[in-house]
């Protein structure tokens, strides 16, 4: 005897696999996982090498500068607010005018480790992978 399952059933099963491993669920991350300072490098074909420094505070600030090509493009600071793996990152100090969309920029922590933090961004739906210096 052969079992047919509903029309939609094959569909909405097939949709929740991709969807769950498109999105993790939601982790808790310990605050103090993220605290310290993260670097990232990346060559861009068309800038040139592109390094990130970014200090994480247990106060819920943050800092940071780029650099491409060795020479300073931008600085910027301000505050942060973790919600389970959502870190909302607000700019209140920039080198560059911002626009008022870019004032607040939310990313989801994927994973975080003693060596390196894995994050996508909600905005550019970039994944991102920083390592930690301290």
């Amino acid at each position: 005897m052969k079992i047919h399952s509903p029309p939609g059933l094959t569909l909405a099963l097939l949709l929740y696999t991709v969807c769950s491993s498109a999105f993790p669920e939601s982790l808790d991350i310990n605050p103090d996982a993220i605290v310290g300072e993260w670097q990232a490098s990346e060559h861009h074909p068309e800038q040139g090498n592109i390094d990130t420094r970014f200090l994480i505070n247990a106060d819920k600030t943050f800092s940071g500068s780029m650099t491409i090509n060795n020479a300073p493009v931008w600085q910027y600071s301000g505050t942060w607010e973790l919600d389970a793996n959502r870190v909302t990152w607000v700019y209140l100090e920039s080198s560059t005018i911002l626009l008022q969309e870019d004032l607040a920029d939310t990313d989801v922590i994927l994973s975080v480790t003693d060596e390196a933090m894995t994050y996508r961004s909600l905005r550019r739906g970039k994944e991102s992978t920083l390592q930690r210096v301290r």
